[in-house]
């Protein structure tokens, strides 16, 4: 009986060559374990280190006076938070420091968080990215050429509508909310249509959430609420402000050259779709974690709406030669700098200017908030640049930041000497015949009253704490007497006086290019309304 000789010659090769190429397999595992450690630790010190001269800048520009009252700066790489540099007062020349839980006012970055909300709505079901405005509102006209019947909801999302309005802006942006009922109306009466393509508006999203109220019965915010923030666990993003803390609140500012003008927290009924959400450091980090990630930590919204919300889907064409945006997808524009891929939705309002963007490929990104508009778009462009190329190891950088700091005192100059030439070049305007003009109150008395508008609504005239003043839903004008019957309607003493004008023929005002009825008093009808109010 012969035994199978299992250690012959041809079978010991065999396991010496194996064993070779175990060994040299372990070795080249190694090699690319070590690989990945060193370049995860690169790029960790590269962050690092971008990071820190983005604290720097900014702690520099702080110390400029009419720069900004208060500053948040966040920056996270994976699971780490290299910067959360939070600092300043929330409301300038009162006690109270802002942190990491305040409470910043991040405009226009609301529709990247709605972008999330209408892929999740299309993946379940609730809103369909392809409903047309004909299946909300079977009744609605549009100008010609616009047909309700191929506008969809993806298209309002991605600005591609191919409507344009000042009325729902101005109204929803200044004045007041505008219910979801009122839209079919408000569109087909002021809405005009405009060239096809991508155009950056606030109209889409405003008309978005009101369909989506229309659809089902519950407004923006509550959707927002359960299938977004609470699922990805951002406590401290508020879409009313009435609802959050007050003492976390953080005032808007503008600076005149040499003091400030603060600007309380927008009240509820103008935190619109487009614009209308307060976020915390903390869940500004969170939010970015979860789009890079695109991951929740509940597991809603799936990766899939992530990938949704993100993807380009118009085409548009940003550009200052040297960051450029040539893709927009449902709430974030698609960018590239020095070959770098980001995403990236800025915002912007009186006295605040923020923006969010995300490096996909190197886990990381910032988040930036100021509470003044000194100057500040140029400024935030520029850190966004500086920290792309500090963040991946480019050249140049450095020295970006530097001149920055050191040419932000002539920028701010600059800002200031054009808004005070043009507010004194409004004011030299021979119409207003010299501003010599000064009512005793008794003499102001029959201006005072309720008007009304038909495009823009109620409007009340009543004796401020400074002389006359009118009130259109949340927007002040102080009314600066100039000759009889004509006075300088301006929102604050760096905005250009508008002529406001009383027809004492008519009994109407006329602002702008409205026309401002009188309503007739309460006591001239004490039996019953007089006109529907």
């Amino acid at each position: 009986m012969h035994t199978r000789n299992t250690h012959g010659p041809g079978t010991v090769a065999f396991r010496r060559g194996l064993g070779g190429i175990v060994l040299a397999l372990i070795a080249s595992t190694a090699d690319a374990q070590s690989s990945r450690v060193d370049t995860d630790t690169l790029a960790t010190q590269q962050v690092r280190a971008a990071s820190n001269e983005i604290r720097q800048t900014l702690a520099r520009m702080q110390q400029i006076p009419g720069a900004f009252p208060a500053v948040s700066a966040v920056v996270v790489h994976g699971d780490a938070t290299p910067l959360l540099f939070v600092q300043g007062t929330a409301h300038a020349g009162h006690p109270g420091r802002v942190d990491h839980r305040s409470l910043f006012y991040i405009a226009s970055q609301t529709k990247s968080f709605l972008a999330l909300l209408a892929a999740r709505l299309d993946e379940t079901g609730v809103l369909p990215l392809d409903t047309t405005l004909a299946q909300i509102w079977p009744q609605l006209e549009l100008p010609v050429p616009a047909d309700p019947a191929t506008i969809t909801m993806a298209d309002l999302l991605s600005h591609q509508e191919n409507l344009k309005t000042d009325t729902l802006n101005f109204l929803t942006a200044y004045v007041r909310d505008v219910p979801a009922a009122d839209y079919p109306a408000m569109l087909a009466r002021y809405t005009q249509t405009r060239s096809e393509g991508f155009r950056y508006a606030n109209l889409g999203d405003l008309i978005y959430g009101a369909a989506l109220e229309t659809r089902t019965g519950r407004p923006w915010q509550a959707w927002l609420q359960h299938e977004v923030l609470g699922p990805l666990r951002l406590d401290h993003v508020y879409s009313r402000g009435s609802r959050a803390p007050a003492r976390r609140l953080t005032w808007n500012h503008r600076w005149d050259g040499q003091a400030w003008i603060a600007y309380p927290p927008k009240p509820d009924e103008l935190m619109h779709a487009a614009g209308g959400l307060l976020a915390s450091s903390d869940d500004m980090a969170a939010w970015m974690r979860a789009n890079l990630r695109r991951g929740s930590p509940t597991g809603t919204p799936s990766a899939g709406s992530f990938a949704l919300a993100q993807g380009p889907r118009a085409k548009a064409e940003l550009s200052d030669g040297e960051f450029v945006c040539d893709g927009y997808s449902l709430g974030w524009y698609s960018c590239a700098y020095k070959n770098q891929q980001v995403l990236m939705h800025p915002g912007g309002y009186v006295g605040v200017v923020s923006v969010t963007l995300l490096l996909p490929a190197m886990d990381t990104g910032l988040s930036l908030v100021v509470n003044s508009d000194s100057a500040m778009e140029g400024v935030q462009l520029e850190l966004m640049k500086a920290f792309i190329g500090l963040a991946t190891g480019q050249g140049g950088e450095s020295e970006r930041l530097r001149a920055l700091v050191d040419g932000y005192p002539a920028r701010l100059a600059r800002t200031v000497a054009k808004r005070r030439d043009a507010v004194e070049k409004a004011r030299g305007e021979s119409a207003w015949n010299g501003w010599a003009w000064s009512p005793s109150r008794a003499q102001a008395r029959r201006y005072l009253g309720s008007f009304q508008s038909e495009r823009l609504g109620r409007l009340e005239v009543v004796h401020g704490r400074d002389g006359l003043q009118a009130r259109l839903g949340a927007m002040r004008l102080s009314l600066i007497p100039a000759s009889p019957d004509l006075f300088g309607a301006s929102k604050s003493r760096l905005d250009a006086p508008e002529p406001f004008r009383y027809d004492q023929a008519a009994d109407s005002l006329r602002w702008n290019d409205d026309t401002f009825q009188r309503l007739p008093s309460p006591r001239a009808c004490p039996d019953a309304p007089c006109v529907k109010r």
